[in-house]
């Protein structure tokens, strides 16, 4: 088995077995990734030196990647994420991610004359470029595909937002109690002076989760730095798993299966290539005469030329018939490379036949990716709510009317049928309004802000019958299962053979 294959393996162990854990805590599924990060690790030492990976801090690599792992595999993954599948995913992924943008809805506002104008700050072109915006969105995504992490600060007293690159976050401060809580981050950057020259800087910021309980200074292995009390760090991790400081990259499992196909698809071009080279062959009854056949072949000259042969010689063309390169052979490994994405195998190819020719088995990977994306969305309705309450203020009543919310990914049809669902059960009685409204707008990921119209009928309830202030109809009967007086009768009435012998219904009964 090649090495690049027991890589592999052994990093699909490591995280399935990470899924494990986050969804099952199971002990034994931690002994699997130790040993399996420890395998991946010494796999590629031997020729991978610079490039170590899951080491998670000394001794203890079932912590997971450390901030120099996630550098390093973002390296790997951004330069193949600029062509190919993998950018193919990150477009799927990002695209599904912010289908119909994301909803802010109580957010105060100068109209709303409640302090601290958030609308305002949310507009804010710094703040659109390093959070709100489009552009800015699509990097968050970027990050988290690719670096498995993404953090800003924020000014907290101009709130202001800036994105902090990965490659400025130097190190971590921890829960003592438990490492995987990060309370702050170490930032070391240059910053360029009014003279043209720089100066090379160092701050610690406190998560907002945890800014109450920030120092003036941090100290870690005997040397003591700075904490900017005047910012709020906010941060956000891809793929979190229990236990570990950081999660991992979302094309992480994807590369290397990446690398696998590009190799694979390159190896078909040499071989295509290889074929079209020689079309004919020189045949002749004996060694000499097919050599002076094949030197007359050799003098063609130009498309459409023609070859003569001698007597006993033959040229024959050479059939590529079910000899071409089988390109359908990497629909598995593209496969698996979308698996690994959460998209469709489908619509990373952009190839109908890569669905098996049939599109129910392209539409069954749909559900899948649509529960993958409202997961991450999600995460990122999280996120927001926390800079949303930071820009709000300390006063809780300033933020707790804010809402963030996505529309919802599900498509039009199952749309309607999950609406019929809950109207058919209104309709039997069995819900009380307000359920039915809260339950419609969980299905359209929408935020429940109207109220019940006044005087709304229960259906199929006795507290909506015999509503005299609104049914002036005389013969209703006052109970509501009792015959109607002339059921049964003849004439012009119900049940009889008049004008309207169909209907039955004494509350519409014509007059």
């Amino acid at each position: 088995m090649s090495r690049d294959r027991r890589v592999v393996e052994e990093l699909l162990n490591v995280l399935s077995a990470a899924q494990s854990t986050e969804t099952a805590g199971a002990t034994g599924a931690q002994s699997i990734m130790k040993e399996g990060l420890d395998n991946v690790k010494a796999m590629l030492a031997a020729d991978d030196k610079g490039w170590e990976i899951w080491t998670g801090g000394p001794g203890r690599p079932d912590e997971g990647l450390n901030l120099d792992d996630l550098r390093n595999w973002a390296a790997r993954i951004l330069e193949a994420s600029t062509v190919g599948w993998m950018k193919k995913g990150f477009s799927l992924r990002s695209s599904y991610v912010w289908q119909g943008g994301i909803q802010y809805d109580g957010v105060p506002s100068e109209s709303r004359g409640r302090g601290v104008d958030v609308q305002d700050k949310i507009d804010h072109p710094v703040n659109q470029r390093a959070f709100f915006g489009d552009q800015a969105r699509s990097r968050r995504e970027k990050r988290l595909f690719a670096e498995g992490l993404a953090l800003w600060i924020g000014d907290d007293t101009t709130l202001l937002l800036q994105a902090v690159p990965l490659d400025q976050i130097t190190n971590t401060l921890s829960d003592p109690d438990d490492e995987s809580i990060i309370w702050a981050y170490r930032r070391a950057w240059s910053r360029r002076q009014a003279d043209g020259k720089y100066k090379d800087l160092v701050r610690w910021y406190y998560v907002d989760t945890y800014k109450d309980h920030a120092e003036d200074t941090v100290t870690i292995d005997g040397k003591t730095e700075e904490v900017d009390r005047k910012f709020t760090a906010f941060d956000m991790h891809a793929n979190s798993v229990e236990g570990w400081k950081f999660g991992f990259p979302d094309a992480l499992g994807a590369w290397i299966w990446n690398n696998y196909a590009k190799q694979a698809y390159m190896d078909g071009l040499d071989v295509t290539e290889a074929m079209a080279t020689i079309l004919y062959t020189a045949t002749g009854t004996n060694a000499k005469g097919a050599q002076n056949a094949a030197v007359q072949y050799a003098n063609a000259n130009g498309a459409g030329s023609m070859a003569a042969v001698g007597a006993g010689n033959a040229l024959n063309a050479v059939s590529t018939a079910g000899k071409a390169f089988d390109f359908s052979q990497l629909r598995e490994i593209i496969a698996v490379i979308a698996s690994n994405l959460d998209v469709s195998n489908i619509a990373i190819t952009s190839n109908p036949g890569d669905a098996g020719s049939s599109y129910g088995s392209a539409a069954t990977l749909d559900e899948p990716t649509r529960l993958a994306m409202e997961a991450r969305r999600a995460e990122h309705v999280e996120l927001d709510m926390r800079v949303l309450r930071w820009m709000a203020g300390p006063v809780k009543a300033k933020a707790k009317d804010i809402k963030v919310h996505f529309r919802s990914l599900t498509s039009a049809a199952e749309l309607y049928r999950m609406v019929q669902a809950v109207v058919l059960k209104w309709q039997q009685g069995l819900m009380k309004p307000e359920d039915a409204a809260e339950q419609i707008d969980d299905i359209f990921g929408v935020p429940g802000s109207y109220e019940i119209p006044e005087g709304i009928l229960i259906p199929n309830n006795a507290n909506s019958l015999n509503r005299n202030d609104i049914d002036n109809d005389s013969a209703t009967p006052t109970d509501p299962q009792a015959a109607a007086p002339t059921q049964g009768r003849g004439g012009k009435q119900a049940g009889g053979s008049g004008e309207r012998p169909t209907d039955t219904r004494n509350d519409i009964q014509a007059k």
